[in-house]
């Protein structure tokens, strides 16, 4: 029996109301998973898995699916209900879901936003991304469990490891802009991919900069803040030594995915570098996907980043920021329609909401190279 989209949602809100009962089980208690917590916890995520999957194969048969008969009104397209919504036609009122902070954008256009914001923002498309509708849990390994020799016959010395959670849950990020009634009226302006591209430039922009340096205040909490520290020498200026000790001061699991991110001011120093055989340290990258690569390896560049210059700053960081930082972000955003407030100037204003946090969960992954604090 084929189980409705509704079946299924119950189904995977049950499994997580069971999973969030574990994990706030071993919190009380201030330990790991038994054996039984492990098992069942492994089988609640494959469980997950699958429901995901089922939703998803769900989803994509609906929205290829055909209208049939002549008599029946042809599908549209989610620009279409969107920019109607924009326009306030009574027809596509009835085409979203109202939330209490607005009406979610159609789903394929919410997807399209977090994709943009990805594509613009390195950084973001670096880390890991958990699309969620609420609080994302994650338990990290603060001390590893230790194996050692021993003696033929000989009693071995237990060690457990030591856990602890991290939960990564929403912070509101608002995205603001205009657009005149007279452009809003013109035929052949597209209105859905102006605001689009709009709200995913300045949501872009403002969760690069949380995803760096952010201190946690009802917004993500940075890079910065974590990582294995490197001290440089000098405030001004970077060596191709320093380079290869922050390359080095990694472990090496996470040097295969590692890559470098900088501001493009700092990258301006280090592609002057040379190595002894008068060679420079910086190498252009032929497929324009990245600045360029420093000893083998791609460099990011955020306008957040530090300069050179400043005391105590991180002008560089390296490493693998996949296994380093994950966002929750709610994969359905929202927006308003602003009429009276721009009314006098002949225009709407148009709110967009996403729903996004963040946290660095492996300081080993990663390492923040930072200037003199004096």
């Amino acid at each position: 029996m084929n189980l409705t989209m509704t079946e299924l949602q119950e189904q995977k809100n049950n499994l997580l109301n069971e999973l969030d009962g574990l994990f706030a089980k071993i919190k009380e208690e201030k330990r790991a998973f038994n054996d039984e917590e492990s098992t069942r916890y492994d089988e609640i995520e494959k469980e997950l898995a699958k429901l995901d999957k089922t939703m998803k194969a769900e989803e994509r048969s609906r929205s290829f699916e055909k209208e049939e008969g002549t008599n029946m009104e042809e599908k549209r397209s989610a620009e279409d209900i969107f920019s109607d919504f924009i326009k306030e036609e009574t027809r596509a009122a009835g085409e979203m879901t109202k939330t209490a902070n607005g009406n979610i954008i159609p789903t394929e256009l919410s997807n399209d936003i977090i994709k943009r914001v990805s594509e613009l923002s390195g950084i973001f498309a670096q880390v890991r991304r958990i699309d969620s509708t609420g609080k994302y849990q994650q338990i990290i390994e603060k001390n590893k469990v230790t194996a050692g020799w021993t003696d033929e016959m000989a009693q071995v010395t237990k060690t457990s490891g030591d856990y602890d959670i991290i939960e990564i849950d929403h912070y509101k990020l608002a995205g603001l802009t205009t657009i005149s009634l007279e452009v809003l009226n013109q035929a052949n302006f597209n209105v859905s991919g102006e605001v689009v591209g709009q709200l995913s430039e300045s949501f872009a922009a403002k969760v690069e900069e949380a995803i760096i340096k952010g201190d946690g205040v009802k917004k993500p909490t940075g890079l910065v803040t974590s990582g294995v520290t490197v001290p440089l020498a000098s405030k001004t200026a970077v060596t191709g030594d320093e380079l290869i000790d922050i390359y080095h001061s990694i472990k090496a699991p996470y040097v295969p995915n590692a890559s470098w991110l900088m501001s493009r001011d700092t990258l301006a120093k280090v592609r002057k570098l040379r190595d002894n055989d008068g060679q420079y340290l910086f190498q252009a990258d032929l497929t324009k996907e990245f600045a360029g690569y420093i000893l083998g390896k791609p460099v990011v560049v955020s306008e957040f980043m530090d300069n050179l210059g400043g005391t105590g700053v991180a002008p560089i960081m390296f490493g693998d920021f996949n296994k380093a930082y994950i966002v929750n972000a709610n994969p359905q955003q929202t927006i308003q329609i602003l009429n009276e407030v721009y009314a006098t100037q002949g225009a709407k204003g148009v709110l967009g909401f996403l729903f996004l946090d963040g946290k660095p969960v492996n300081a080993e992954c990663y390492a923040v190279a930072k200037t003199p604090a004096v």
